[in-house]
């Protein structure tokens, strides 16, 4: 099973213009929205997950939604400046700052510096052996604001590729509830490049859902300022008529007493074979009926 092509691409196209329009008038009321919004993929399912998994699912993309004007900042486990020398002397564009957990703890411990940290970047890596310990140090702000930092292997033999592989991939975090979103691209993309993006995240995604298609119940995209445009609705089962449940009912009923003893199993009678019960006032009446009856054959017969 695959999204409809045709549909999608319609509905990507209908996404870029209304935020193309709604920029230029200027009816835009959120003051801290940027011109160049995430477009969102929203993923409803029918039953309701009630296991969490802290380690989000890796989601390839056709095209790569972070490229060199975008900030990457990558937090990683080492303190000493040679590790974070290293890191730096990869000179990938995208990361535009490393910092340490110690300093997460010093000097981004105000409110106001993680609010600052979490506005100046739109991606955060971190290594994968402190991301258990980030909830607590980064607080709720870096969850609320969907930029919960992605974990990546700093300890693979090229750590190179491994930030670049992340960096063009997507994340979809298996969370409780029925709904799920997931970053799918920007709105500086063309509608064709979104497209394929949805299309492939797709088939990546149902394969981490339980029951996969089947536990799906809608997909849509969205920005932060738009509503959800629905590219696929499962259809619901065909109702049964009248006729086919009552040929149903009947098919239970046959197999049901099929094999059970002959003797538990009443006939149904007609109503000229059941018997009726007689009062004895009934039976009294009937009995002079017939004596009377005899008598006039006795009479007719004398004359």
């Amino acid at each position: 099973m695959s999204l409809n092509h045709e549909l999608v691409l319609k509905a990507t196209k209908s996404l870029l213009k209304y935020t193309e329009k709604r920029n230029e008038s200027g009816n835009n009321k959120n003051l801290l929205a940027e011109e160049d919004e995430v477009v969102h993929l929203i993923i409803s399912l029918k039953k309701m997950v009630t296991t969490t998994r802290h380690k989000p699912y890796r989601v390839p993309l056709r095209v790569p939604m972070y490229n060199e004007s975008s900030s990457v900042c990558l937090i990683t486990k080492g303190d000493s400046e040679s590790h974070v020398d290293k890191l730096k002397s990869f000179k990938i564009p995208q990361i535009k700052d490393v910092v340490t957990v110690l300093q997460l703890k010093k000097d981004y411990k105000a409110y106001e510096a993680k609010r600052q940290l979490i506005s100046t970047h739109d991606l955060f890596l971190t290594d994968d052996r402190v991301v258990n310990s980030l909830p607590e140090i980064l607080g709720v702000k870096f969850f609320k604001a969907k930029k919960t930092p992605v974990p990546v292997n700093l300890k693979a033999k090229n750590v190179y590729n491994e930030i670049n592989k992340a960096l063009s991939c997507t994340y979809f975090r298996q969370t409780t509830g029925t709904c799920t979103s997931v970053k799918i691209g920007m709105t500086t993309m063309s509608a064709p490049e979104i497209t394929s993006n949805i299309e492939t995240a797709m088939e990546a995604i149902v394969k981490c859902i339980n029951k996969g298609w089947g536990n799906v119940q809608s997909v849509g995209i969205k920005t932060g300022t738009s509503l959800t445009l629905p590219i696929y609705n499962s259809i619901p089962n065909a109702p049964m008529t009248i006729g086919e449940t009552g040929a149903k009912q009947t098919s239970i009923s046959a197999s049901s007493t099929k094999g059970s003893d002959k003797k538990t199993v009443a006939k149904p009678s007609t109503p000229a074979q059941q018997k009726k019960s007689k009062s004895p006032l009934s039976r009294q009446k009937a009995t002079s009926a017939k004596t009377q009856q005899k008598k006039s054959a006795a009479v007719a017969g004398a004359a």
